[in-house]
């Protein structure tokens, strides 16, 4: 979707809209979600976990979006350190999961 932004030369700028909602987190394994909605520790279930889509929302917490690696990679890319990446799934035994991926 492309925005317009006074001073802004061409497609300097465009608007991702997430508007997939996916049902794959594992509400008996994740932490219990805070009123908002925000799961400290979310465990998703593998097998609905979409692979497709750049991006997608939880029903349990639709403010946040749920980025799939390789958006993540793509949108570093683009955006160097303006953006921070925080792992919060991974099929890797060792990968290190960020301890608050929603916490500021």
């Amino acid at each position: 979707m492309p925005v317009q932004i006074d001073k802004a030369e061409g497609d300097d700028y465009v608007l991702y809209l997430v508007d997939q909602v996916v049902d794959c987190l594992d509400l008996r394994r994740s932490s219990k979600p805070k009123r908002n909605g925000e799961v400290k520790k979310p465990v998703y279930r593998p097998e609905a976990l979409p692979s497709r889509p750049a991006a997608f929302r939880l029903p349990q917490f639709p403010r946040a979006v749920q980025w799939n690696s390789w958006a993540v990679d793509r949108l570093l890319d683009l955006t160097g350190d303006q953006i921070e990446a925080r792992l919060t799934w991974s099929e890797e035994p060792g990968a290190k999961l960020h301890p608050d991926p929603w916490g500021f």
